[in-house]
């Protein structure tokens, strides 16, 4: 592993193949995957959060904003009013803003363009997969985006990595299929605060695990704070320290 001295304690960020960034302060940042300052800009006013895929970058904006952010400069291009309480999130290469204030997600198509709206109620996690919104409510166990729900016996982190969602519920990790929505045999995994995708290899706090390969997980040293990933390195931003630890997965 290694550790990147930042300016700061970062409170957003996010990564794609290209990039990893966080903002800090009033400032936006950006690192190659490997570590090494790429450029800062001014981060947007009110800034929430970040969310980057395949080459896009956008961040969720107080008072219920969502602005699309150049992906090479960090400068803002556009936005547009989603509601109160905006989260965005990234998966199969597209970016998801979801305003827990309505109950209600929307894709990020175009610049300044949103797509048609999608009711997800009291959400608790969500987890997008290019046009298609995986989540779980506060007020169930259930995995809805699929054909039915799935009962998962449990909340907790979920991503969609290769083809599959992938949902950390207490000492399991569940797979559903993808396309079918069919849910496999459990793992046996420890807890995870947080699960990222590193291009088809999943990474949680705690363990990774590559499906292609692997019969189970494999025990990593704890990952601390905001956990995001490039293609082959995963990024954790400590939430008490200006720094963020880096570690191959690949």
């Amino acid at each position: 592993m290694a550790v990147v001295a930042l300016p700061g304690i970062a409170h957003a960020a996010a990564a794609d193949a290209a990039a990893a960034w966080c903002a800090i302060g009033d400032r936006l940042l950006a690192y190659s995957p490997d570590g090494e300052p790429r450029g800062e800009a001014p981060a947007p006013e009110g800034l929430l959060g970040l969310a980057a895929a395949g080459g896009a970058l956008a961040a969720a904006l107080e008072p219920g904003l969502v602005a699309w952010l150049d992906a090479e400069s960090g400068r803002e291009t556009a936005r547009a009013p989603v509601g109160g309480e905006p989260e965005v999130g990234a998966g199969g290469g597209a970016i998801w803003v979801v305003d827990r204030a309505s109950g209600r997600a929307r894709r990020l198509v175009d610049q300044g363009v949103l797509g048609e709206p999608v009711e997800v109620g009291p959400v608790d996690r969500f987890a997008p997969d290019g046009e298609r919104l995986w989540w779980t409510s506060r007020e169930d166990t259930l995995l809805r985006g699929g054909p039915e729900p799935v009962e998962l016996g449990g909340r907790g982190p979920l991503v969609v990595c290769a083809g599959s969602v992938w949902v950390s519920a207490g000492e399991r990790l569940i797979r559903i299929g993808g396309w079918d929505g069919q849910s496999g045999l459990p793992l046996a995994a420890p807890p995870a605060e947080a699960l990222a995708c590193a291009a088809g290899i999943l990474v949680g706090t705690r363990f990774v695990l590559n499906p292609l390969i692997d019969a189970g997980i494999r025990e990593i040293e704890p990952l601390e704070g905001r956990l995001v990933a490039t293609d082959e390195v995963a990024w954790a931003f400590s939430r008490e320290r200006p720094e963020a630890t880096l570690r191959r997965v690949r």
